[in-house]
């Protein structure tokens, strides 16, 4: 794994342009909401930032 991670920011900056459908449990939906309201973002802003996060700390395969 890399050592220099990148700390989860849930900000977001860019402006997304590109509608994707994606299906969640109702625990995982819960879970974004009440995380995205906390951080005073839209859930889909804590998505992109989340699947950002994962693919900016991934390992090397």
């Amino acid at each position: 794994m890399k050592e220099n991670k990148k700390k989860f920011n849930p900000a977001y900056t860019d402006s997304p342009n590109i509608r994707f459908s994606l299906r969640l449990t109702e625990k995982l939906q819960n879970d974004l909401d009440d995380y995205s309201k906390k951080c005073n973002i839209s859930m889909n802003t804590l998505i992109l930032k989340c699947i950002e996060y994962a693919l900016d700390n991934k390992e090397d395969l």
